[in-house]
């Protein structure tokens, strides 16, 4: 669990002069705002206090002139939490917001031939598609066709900050093909299945293609190319219809692996090249193979489609004026397409505090609404421009 504070620059206009604590609710592992008005502690370092069950942390700001202060919140485990000024902006008193589990998706990563009855692995890839935490746990390999579980292993390693991995055993058993999936179990992060994979079980293999089932235009993906049974570590070299895609990747306990992004659609060829040194021999000789796989590249993933409809209110479309009035309170609510979550954040004269949106002074907020979609749903992202005005006067007596 991680929890940091940043100094913002940039202050709405005063509120009331008793001030509050503002958190937006959220999702684990995306950096969240908080914010902090408490006049009479301009200039001051304050502290809160936050805390989810049996976690509490304290997260610090220094108060700018008008007394604002704004702090980047990362959860890292769903539930309630409670946010409590301490110290001299005691007198804030307490502010919730919820976070739920991260979406995931998990891709399971088989070479396209394995030997029989060799002990290999197979990687496991679980992906939170949005935010700053690459989720934990445990993923299990399982036989495609009736879920009996193979093996299991804790996810370790990182492809990218958001990406984790695990090494999954499987020994084959005999010739033919085999259906194989991961899944993932979830915790703070929502559980996931993989698409099925269908490795070739063979004789000797010197190199195998390591690649998710599923592969799209625009949308990163890894490969790997991993070196059979009894075969030295080496060098790899990936290639897309005879096009070189990488230099010689160095394998490491047996894996050479790379990241490529499908320039285009429909069937591409890919192959790898593989050379490896056996040493103690005089000379030195050379193992190598070659491995290559056919796949069809689908078109873009679509980005996710967001509605948002505020209770008693049409619906927000960026192409249109959204008005608020200063103190005026809006409860926001959003569906997406992909039915993932739907979380806000703003700028400018407003805040949110868990799902109410404050307009605080006369001027221009942005409302964002985001989700994480799915690995078939780009994530979705839309901004909303309100304008606030002031109240109207009263007229004099």
């Amino acid at each position: 669990m991680t929890a940091g504070a940043t100094l913002a620059a940039g202050a709405p206009a005063q509120a009331a002069p008793a001030g509050f604590i503002a958190a937006p609710n959220s999702l684990v592992g995306v950096n969240t705002q908080i914010v902090v008005s408490a006049p009479s502690a301009a200039g001051q370092t304050v502290a809160i206090g936050a805390q989810v069950g049996s976690f509490a942390t304290t997260l610090q700001t220094t108060l700018n002139s008008n007394g604002y202060g704004y702090l980047t919140w990362n959860p890292g485990a769903p539930g309630t939490w409670t946010f409590n000024g301490l110290g001299v902006i005691a007198n804030l008193g307490s502010t919730t917001a919820s976070v739920v589990p991260m979406p995931t998706y998990t891709e399971l990563l088989t070479p396209n031939n394995v030997q029989q009855g060799v002990p290999t692995t197979v990687t496991a890839a679980v992906v939170a598609p949005i935010g700053q935490i690459a989720p934990t746990g445990t993923v299990t390999l399982q036989t495609g066709a009736s879920g009996i579980p193979i093996s299991s292993a804790g996810l370790y390693g990182s492809l990218a900050s958001t990406v984790s991995t695990a090494s999954l055993p499987w020994t084959p058993p005999s010739l033919g093909q085999y259906a194989l999936q991961a899944n993932f179990g979830g915790g703070a992060w929502v559980g996931s299945t993989s698409a099925i994979e269908q490795p070739f079980v063979t004789g000797i293999t010197p190199l195998a293609l390591r690649m998710p089932a599923t592969l799209n235009m625009g949308t990163p993906t890894i490969i790997q190319g991993q070196v059979g049974y009894g075969f030295p570590d080496g060098t790899v070299a990936f290639f897309a219809n005879g096009v070189g895609i990488s230099g010689s990747v160095q394998t490491v306990n047996g894996v050479a692996t790379i990241q490529w992004t499908p320039p285009g659609t429909g069937v591409y060829y890919i192959s790898a090249s593989y050379t490896g040194a056996i040493p103690n021999t005089n000379p030195v000789r050379f193992a190598s193979g070659t491995s290559n796989q056919s796949v069809n590249i689908q078109g873009p993933r679509p980005v996710d489609n967001l509605t948002v409809v505020p209770p008693g209110q049409p619906v927000w479309s960026i192409a249109q004026p959204i008005i608020m009035t200063t103190n005026q309170k809006i409860t926001l609510s959003g569906t997406s397409q992909s039915g993932t979550p739907v979380i806000f954040s703003e700028q400018g004269p407003c805040v949110i505090a868990g799902a109410v949106l404050t307009a605080l002074s006369p001027g221009q907020c942005s409302v964002t609404a985001q989700s994480p979609g799915t690995a078939s749903i780009a994530p979705g992202s839309e901004t909303y421009t309100i304008t606030v005005n002031a109240p109207p006067r009263r007229p004099r007596r």
